[in-house]
């Protein structure tokens, strides 16, 4: 394969097999599923933005703008999540923010080190245009090491040296630049997790010279696939990766013909394409769910039949002051214990049946939990 280390501007996503512009997400999702990346990358099937990779995003340019700009973490955060229209639901800005400093803080210091963030690249090649993006590139001339760092906001650390993906980068990389330090090494680095849980696998050209092979093969394998006959493109084995698929529900459909509509098997290659039709619908009123409840919540309830699909949210009662409160139950004969951890449902249990209104005087309002729920 022919490489012109020469940087070019991104190729737009085509609706074909042939598109002529890859990167490490597009082959990766070959690889993990096929039937997804047929499609979104084929058909061209809308694939909106998860929760995971909202908080990607908000994260990877929080900390491009503090490096490059020298944003605070709070600047930054702000700054983002704005771009990003709000939070997820169920994240927290200072957890976020926890997780900037932690990553900013790793990243070495030394006046003598060169350090790029957030790179935009691509290079041509006889495949077509490969663009990878490297969070963080630092050259220590010192003593001639280059690091590929990327930062990763998943709950859970991986090995970096089992990772395709920085060899991957870590060989595109040398392409464009021409030339790397004598050592060269790819870092992992976990922000929600401790720094132990980060780690690095040196890119020697052994290593290289198979993501570029995991490249070119990927890439054939896909230019080998029929765009016309969805059977050519396999779903994954491992259901673990259809759990945020927006698409699992087409999957769903399609194991459905030719199955009993009674769902009694009548052999073993049955039973297994039932079960694995009742795990995917499963799956598929999971995400669904998710979604239909961000839009009643972004914009109004949804009456379906003889009921209504609505957001919940009841005030939730709380009490600061305990002794007070101890005091209540003592004279009122009310549960002590109880009394040591005011609950919710307690106070609200003990408001109903408190007719002097004393205890009003003692509570305050929180929002509660949103629920989202059929209501009849």
């Amino acid at each position: 394969m022919t490489v012109v280390p020469k940087k070019t501007e991104a190729a737009k996503p085509a609706s074909s097999v042939n598109s002529g512009y890859w990167s490490y997400s597009r082959l990766s999702m070959f690889r993990d599923c096929e039937r997804q990346f047929y499609y979104k990358y084929v058909l061209g099937l809308p694939y909106p933005t998860n929760h995971s990779m909202r908080v990607g995003k908000i994260f990877h340019r929080a900390i491009e703008l503090m490096i490059r700009e020298g944003y605070s973490s709070s600047e930054a955060l702000y700054f983002s999540i704005g771009e990003q229209e709000g939070l997820p639901e169920g994240e927290k800005t200072y957890y976020l923010l926890g997780m900037l400093n932690k990553a900013f803080d790793r990243i070495p210091k030394m006046d003598y080190l060169e350090i790029s963030s957030e790179l935009d690249l691509s290079i041509k090649t006889t495949k077509g245009v490969i663009k990878f993006i490297i969070d963080l590139v630092i050259d220590d001339p010192a003593n001639d090491v280059t690091y590929l760092w990327d930062f990763k906001t998943s709950w859970t650390s991986f090995s970096a040296e089992t990772h395709i993906q920085l060899p991957f980068y870590g060989w595109l990389y040398k392409q464009y630049r021409g030339y790397v330090g004598s050592t060269f090494k790819g870092r992992l680095v976990f922000p929600r997790l401790d720094k132990s849980e980060d780690n690095e696998v040196l890119l020697t050209d052994e290593k290289l010279a198979k993501a570029k092979l995991w490249l070119i093969q990927t890439i054939t394998l896909i230019e080998a696939k029929n765009p016309d006959d969805q059977e050519d493109w396999k779903m994954a084995k491992d259901r673990s990766k259809c759990d945020y698929c927006p698409y699992v529900a087409r999957c769903a459909g399609g194991l459905l013909a030719g199955l009993s509509s009674t769902g009694e098997p009548r052999n073993l290659q049955e039973a297994e394409k039932i079960g694995e039709y009742l795990l995917s619908q499963e799956l598929a009123l999971k995400n669904m769910k998710s979604g239909f409840k961000k839009w009643v919540e972004e914009n109004q309830s949804v009456h379906v039949g003889t009921g209504v699909w609505l957001i919940e949210q009841k005030p939730s009662a709380k009490c600061e002051d305990v002794e007070a409160l101890i005091d209540f139950a003592q004279r009122n004969g009310l549960d002590l214990k109880k009394a040591l951890n005011p609950k919710p449902a307690i106070l609200a249990e003990w408001l109903l049946e408190d007719e002097t209104g004393e205890l009003e005087q003692l509570i305050s309002y929180s929002n509660g939990r949103k629920s989202f729920k059929y209501v009849k």
